[in-house]
């Protein structure tokens, strides 16, 4: 038995689709908002390239998303990328 695969293989993907929604935005709306192609944010979102810190910067800032959102979403996209993180507090 196979397993279906998600539309978005990384929380940074699904995390991305859910504030376009809440913002009523579409990929490609966002795309002119970030002067990226609309092919270009498909890829990111669905995990097949990986975004820049200052990428993830201009997502957060055409979505008007709070601090504590675009830190969530930097996050994620480590995660994506493998990098562990140690975020407890010495």
């Amino acid at each position: 038995m196979t397993s279906r695969r998600s539309k978005y293989d990384t929380d940074f993907g699904a995390s991305v689709s859910k504030a376009l929604a809440e913002a009523r935005l579409t990929q490609s709306g966002l795309a002119e908002r970030t002067g990226q192609s609309p092919a270009y944010v498909n890829q990111v979102i669905t995990g097949r390239k990986r975004p820049s810190p200052q990428w993830i910067d201009t997502i957060a800032d055409a979505l008007g998303l709070s601090d504590r959102e675009r830190v969530r979403l930097h996050r994620e996209a480590a995660k994506a990328q493998g990098f562990k993180l140690d975020l407890t507090r010495k």
